[in-house]
């Protein structure tokens, strides 16, 4: 059968397979031991949704850009303004965000693959040594991502802050720049009364940035539930290793109680036995008299 995919495509095709299996193993493990494995898998999903959610945003940025910069290009160059310039940087730290959040998604994917392996080699005591290990870099890491997520939403808060005071200046610029609102909106050019021409450029450029800055704000909040989903698995795991540990500690007293009863028992079939020896030397005895 031929297929159209090249090598690297099938190599990639592969490792996830692989990698899916591998998740799919640790979570079965983790029901055994009676751990929270559907945490497991909503970190993942929700560390993935956010990741897919930031790219969204990168690219209807890319596309507001592309729209205010075909306005501009009618603008002679000193009426031109920073709005390009306040959108590009924004793109850029929502960038980073999304690939800061994919490099997570690939340590969390890794501690599972790292912890089936140590399973099977060295049993579950390790493979929760090294789950534990691995959420452990993993919430780390979350935490760092929260600090640029903040500093991300104070940009775009000043951005949205800046758009709205440039009103005034593009008031200048005319009737034909107040269409750009339009244009941005996906509709046609026409005569806008009622509004000033700059205002009705500035909301219609400053839509998706706010309608960003709620989404961000979402995302401060789904993080910290996501590491208190984290906190929850390593506590389980911790809970589930002192259980282990009195369970043998039972054990070993119930093997040493075993081995107490069973002197007993021996001492107990010792005077049985010679008490049996008796019996016949007494009859003996008896026999000898009654011979006599």
């Amino acid at each position: 059968m031929e297929t159209n995919q090249t090598v690297e495509e099938q190599t990639i095709n592969r490792q996830d397979t692989a990698e899916n299996d591998a998740v799919r193993l640790l979570l079965e493990l983790l029901e055994q031991q009676k751990a929270p494995s559907q945490n497991f898998m909503e970190v993942l999903q929700y560390v993935a949704g956010m990741q897919m959610q930031l790219n969204v945003m990168v690219n209807e940025l890319q596309s507001v850009k592309e729209q205010l910069g075909k306005m501009q290009e009618s603008q002679p160059e000193e009426k031109k303004h920073p709005l390009l310039e306040k959108l590009s940087h924004l793109q850029e730290k929502v960038t980073n965000l999304a690939t800061h959040l994919s490099e997570i998604k690939d340590k969390l994917v890794d501690t599972a693959v790292q912890a089936v392996s140590a399973f099977k080699e060295k049993g579950r005591e390790e493979m929760n040594k090294v789950l534990q290990k691995g959420l452990s870099g993993v919430k780390e890491a979350l935490l760092g991502h929260r600090e640029h997520l903040l500093g991300t939403l104070t940009s775009y808060e000043q951005t949205a802050n800046q758009i709205d005071s440039i009103g005034d200046e593009l008031k200048q610029i005319g009737n034909s720049a107040a269409n750009v609102g339009r244009l941005l909106s996906g509709k046609g050019t026409k005569e806008i009364s009622g509004e000033e021409p700059g205002i009705a450029i500035t909301r219609a450029i400053n839509a998706p940035v706010k309608k960003h800055i709620a989404k961000l704000k979402k995302q401060m909040d789904g993080i910290d539930r996501t590491i208190e989903k984290i906190d929850g698995i390593s506590s389980s795991l911790s809970a589930g290793k002192n259980i282990e540990k009195d369970a043998e500690k039972d054990a070993e007293k119930g093997e040493e109680k075993g081995t107490r009863v069973s002197v007993k028992e021996k001492l107990s079939q010792m005077r049985a036995k010679s008490q049996q020896q008796k019996v016949p030397e007494t009859s003996k005895a008896k026999s000898k008299e009654e011979c006599l």
